[in-house]
Parts: C-alpha cells; structure tokens; sequence
C-alpha cells in the first residue's frame, strides 16, 4: 500500500465526520458491518491483492471506537455535571474574548462542590475579570449543557469540544476570588503576547481593520461587525478567518524563505520555521484547522531536513489520523472540514487545473510569461479547492452556497494573504516601525473589506442545501459509490465520469430542487428569545421582524436566523413595546424601515404579504397576510374577539 496514511486517516476523517450528525446507535450500527467487513475481506483476500480495502475498513471500525470511547468518558460524563449554586474551583487557561455584550473564559475545572473534577467549561461574565491566565478562581455558580435549546449549536460546542457553560449566581461585586496561579505553565507567555499583538494592532488601526487581521491572525472574530462578517460569509470567503492552512503554509513558508534569504543553512532554516509552526499552533489555541495544517507543515519541512519531498496525500492523512485519534468529535468542526477539504483539493487538482496553459505560456517572453503563470496558478489554486470545499459550503454553511464564491476568493485570497503578512509583521514591531508599516496596510484593510461587501452585493445566484433536506440524497450516492467500489474491487470498474454524474445529479433533484420550489413563499418563524416574543417574516433573502424581545439575548438570535437565510439587513422591523433587542438590531443590522406600533398600525412588506397591527392596553397582536394563508400572532393579552373570527375564517 504506497500510502497507508492517506487511506487509513481520510477514512477514519470522512467516517467520524458522517457518524457525528447521526444519533448515537447509528454508530452502532455502523461498527457492526465495519468490523465484519474488515474480518470477511481478510478471510477473502487473495494473495499479493491490495490491502486498501481492509484497511479502510478497519480504519473505519477504529473511528466508531473512537467516538464510541469519547461520547461515553468524556461527554455523557460532563453533562452530567450540571446544576445550581455550586462551589466551583477552576483555573482560567484563556483570554478574556469580549462577544455579545460579555466575556467569556476558558477554564479547566479543579474541585466541584469540594469534589475533584476534570472538565473544560465556558465561563461567561457580564464584566472582564481581573485576572491573567492560568490564574485561579472560586465562585458559586451554575453549570449547564452550551447550546440546550439550540440542536444546531448543540452540534457547535459538541464539535469545539467544550461542552458546558458556567456563570456566577451572585450579583456581588467580589463574586469572584482569583489567586494566582502556581508554577509555570508553557502556555502563559504565549497567551500574553497573544494578547499583546491584539492591543498592539488595536492601537495601530481603524476598529474595523484591527478587528479583521485579529479574525485572521489570532481566529478572533469577535471585533468584527455582523455586517462584515456577512459580507464575508455570503461571498464564501469566510474561510480567511479560519486559521487554517492558508495562513499556515504563508506564515510558514515566509519565515523559512526570509532564513534562507539571510544565508541561513537550509536545515537550520527548517528547524527554526518547524518551531514556528509550533508556536504559531499555540498562539491559536491549538484549533483543529491549525493542528492539521501544522502537522502537514511539520512533515514538509522534516522533508527538507532529511532533502526528501514529503508525500502531500500521506502527510495530510497523517494528520488527519492525528486529529482522529486526540479528539474524534472534531471531525464535525466545519472549519476543519474546510480546511481539509481546501487541502486536498489543492494536492488533487492544482497541477492538473494548471498544466494545459502553463505549457502554452512556456512560448512568451520572460516577464509575460511569469505575469500569465502567476495568474494561472492563482486561479487554479482557488478552483481547485472550491472543488472540495463548495459541496462543504452547500451543506453546512447557512444561507446557502453563491456562485460568486469563485470571483471572490480569486480577488479576496490575494488581498488577504498580503494583509495578513503586513498585518503580523506590524504587530511584532517597535511602535515607530509598526505605525509606518500601518500607513500601508491600513489602506490595504480598507481595500479587503470594500472588496467582500462588493462581492457580498453581485446579485449571483444562490444554491440552497442542508444536512436536513438532503440526508437522503447523500445515503443514494454512498450507496452509488459503495457499488462502484465493488465493481472495481471484482475486475469491472464503472468509469469515475459516470459515478461522479450520477451522485452529483442525485444531490440536484433530490436537494436543490425542493428547496428552489420553496424559495418564493413567505415563511413565518416564531424566534427562541426565552419569556419574550419575536418573530420573522421572510421570503428568499427578504426578511421582516415583528417583536425583539426575550431574556436570552433576543438581538443574537434574530441575528442567527438572519444569518441561517443569508438576509444582510431588515425590510422592516416592528416594535410593540419596549423591546430588549432593539437596540442590539438597530446598531448592528441595516434596517431599512423602523415601526414603533400604537394603536392600529398597517404595514406592507412585499408583494402579496402585509399586516395590521393592533396595541390597546395589555393586549398586542398582529395579523399577516401571505400570498397563501393568513397568520394571527398574539403577543401579550387577549386577542381581539373579531380578529379570532377573520383568522377563523381564512384569508377569503
């Protein structure tokens, strides 16, 4: 088997990250035929015959094992850890990171009501702590599961592998006892200049620049504004923020190149670049994209100690496996996903994307011939992962996949890299350097984020998908290609053209199609937001709110289902009352149209979808009319008794 690692990692990757979806028998269900299987093509295997088959198929039995072992030490066990006025002894092992109008902490929990525990929990407080890391911290408080009434962020924290949330049930201004920490952990000076190059590029630029190169550097979004973070979600270039491979083999490969340009011996160039890649890791927390992208980048320059090429497909698998074996829940980490997938399309495609045209400019002059290859080899770098990564968009992005993905990250990814590079440069430099060096680069954050809002704007068209709505399609192409698979295995191979139009016509008419079908009606969602009211009206990326109130964070979560419809703004938002989250809509949601109902109050939406609403006393209520239905929404009170009757009798 010439690469043992690409099989038995890309296996256990691609099982892991299906079972993760799945309800916990399933992987039950799935260990069974994966480890018969393995026995059946032993006992059937014919000599001198390739091993791939039985090892996929241990390496799939391996990762059922694995999240089997993890779901039942490690996450049943904490959820298990949840309550009320609880004494909790801790040691924060992060950064105060500022989101949501609070701070969050990460801590590693020591003592639970007296008793010794070993849990990863979010701490989340509506003031920064005065603390640094690794510091300790008692408090009486609460503990329970990240995401409860949410299956999709559920999913999230599951994935992030920090499952719980804790906060303090005082309301005292020394709810906190911090202490300082004992010892020396390797960790604390690396969380230091993390948070020094955050200050260093807060005060060299704009707010909304700092915030963009802290998103690319450091993984931290939490400076950006939800309408950048849009632009940059809806023209799919979301990915510059996923610390990943992109910046990796950038940071990376510069530092090694720079040593190499001082006259640095080649293998003390890669020694001192492979510590980087260390530290770099660190310096993110050690995130799953970074993990993968670091080990990969570690075999390539153990390649240049040893003046050996690495085997891109073997090194990616490597770490693949890696990543298996330390955390098999990471697999459903979408940003990992990506960035596996950007990888391989990268080590599948890029050469053969480029070879055709690259051998027609060897016939140009020297600088016109650099210029087109340049240019060549940019565009197929991107086509090349889009072509792995647009199926992952499709299916686990909200608000589906736009076809100016392609344009936008051949103007984006160019912008960004050189952003990225100046960027940390500055950071790491004395202040009179780092305000020159800012002079440009400024200018340049300007540029990378009026290029995502313009791309944002193309009006592309969309393609809509979920896990959800095409569960189905995706059992009809395994069971496609499970079929090819045997076909190859028996001597009668199905042309790869065939396999690949089959499943690809499966996943358009059984996923695409229903969803397009549905785009033009009017969809009324009744919003999350605890003990208060809200509502959304929407049709295709169109979207009204009625009502932004609630006792758990009303502005999030109507941010989140405008995110969940790819919506970049509100046509119209309704206020029955003093709203909780109003205030958070109005100054983080372009909003084109502000009603701050009395009495009777009419409004129209779109074309066939308006409403009246009505406020007398304690009673506030809304009827909608659709193309198709009409919808009565009370809000507080008693509904009106005539309105009862016009929403009995229909929209006729």
């Amino acid at each position: 088997m010439a690469r043992p690692f690409a099989v038995v990692g890309f296996t256990a990757l691609f099982t892991l990250a299906l079972l993760f979806f799945l309800p916990e028998w399933a992987v039950y269900l799935a260990l069974a035929p994966a480890a018969s299987g393995f026995v059946l093509s032993l006992i059937l295997r014919k000599p001198g015959s390739s091993p791939v088959i039985p090892a996929a198929l241990a390496s799939a039995a391996l990762a059922c094992v694995l999240l089997l072992t993890q779901l039942a030490l490690g996450y049943h066990p904490a959820l298990q850890a949840t309550g009320e006025n609880l004494e909790i002894h801790a040691r924060i092992e992060s950064n105060a990171q500022a989101k949501y109008g609070r701070y969050y902490y990460r801590l590693r929990i020591l003592t639970i009501d007296g008793k010794a525990a070993r849990l990863i929990m979010r701490l989340s407080s509506p003031y920064a702590i005065d603390c640094e890391p690794y510091d300790e911290i008692a408090y009486t408080g609460a503990v329970m599961p990240l995401g409860r009434d949410d299956p999709e962020m559920t999913d999230y924290y599951k994935a992030q592998g920090v499952w719980l949330g804790t906060y303090a049930t005082s309301y005292s201004e020394d709810r906190f006892e911090v202490a300082p920490g004992h010892g020396f952990h390797p960790m604390k000076p690396i969380l230091r200049m993390q948070r020094a190059i955050a200050r260093s590029l807060d005060l060299a630029y704009s707010d909304s620049v700092s915030g963009l190169l802290r998103g690319m550097l450091l993984g931290d979004v939490s400076g950006l504004s939800w309408t950048v973070r849009e632009d940059f979600r809806q023209s799919g270039t979301s990915h510059i923020f996923s610390v990943s491979g992109l910046h990796m083999s950038l940071l990376a490969w510069s530092v090694f190149r720079l040593l190499r340009a001082l006259k640095c011996p080649r293998k003390a160039s890669a020694l001192l670049a492979g510590a980087f890649v260390v530290f770099f890791m660190a310096l993110t927390g050690f995130s799953a994209p970074c993990v993968r992208s670091g080990v990969m980048m570690l075999l390539l320059l153990a390649g240049e100690l040893s003046s050996r090429r690495a085997d891109s497909l073997n090194s990616l698998g490597l770490a693949a496996l890696v990543l298996a074996l330390a955390s098999p829940l990471s697999a459903g980490q979408v940003g990992l996903e990506l960035s596996f997938g950007a990888t391989l399309g990268m080590v599948l495609f890029q050469g053969r994307f480029s070879a055709p045209l690259k051998r027609r400019f060897a016939r140009l002059p020297k600088l016109p011939r650099k210029i087109a290859n340049f240019l060549n080899e940019s565009t197929c770098v991107t086509l090349s992962a889009l072509a792995l990564t647009a199926p992952i968009l499709w299916l686990r992005m909200p608000g589906g996949l736009s076809l100016a993905t392609l344009p936008a990250n051949l103007a984006l990814v160019p912008l960004s890299s050189l952003l990225m590079i100046l960027g940390g440069v500055s950071a790491l430099l004395p202040e009179p350097l780092r305000a020159w060096l800012a002079f440009v680069t400024e200018p340049l954050g300007r540029l990378t984020l009026k290029t995502a809002q313009v791309m944002a704007d193309l009006p592309a068209p969309v393609i809509w998908g979920s896990l959800k709505t095409l569960a189905i399609p995706l059992a009809v192409c395994l069971l496609i290609a499970a079929f090819a698979l045997l076909r190859r295995y028996a001597g009668k191979p199905v042309p790869l053209w065939i396999t690949s139009l089959a499943c690809v016509l499966v996943i358009l008419l059984g996923g695409w199609l229903p969803g397009l079908a549905q785009s033009g009606r009017t969809v009324i969602t009744r919003l999350e937001t605890g003990q208060g009211m809200s509502v959304l009206v929407s049709r295709g990326r169109k979207a009204a709110l009625l009502g932004c109130d609630g006792d758990e964070l009303p502005g999030g979560a109507a941010k989140g289902a405008l995110s969940a419809m790819g919506a970049r703004g509100l046509e119209l938002l309704l206020i029955p009352g003093n709203d909780a989250g109003a205030a958070e809509i109005l100054r983080d949601v372009p909003v084109r149209q502000v009603i701050e109902a009395e009495g009777v109050t009419r409004f129209s939406l779109w074309d066939g979808t308006d409403g009246i609403f009505y406020r007398q006393g304690d009673i506030a209520a809304c009827l909608i009319r659709t193309e198709s239905e009409l919808v009565l929404i009370q809000f507080s009170g008693e509904t009106p008794a005539e309105w009862r009757e016009v929403a009995r009798l229909g929209p006729d």
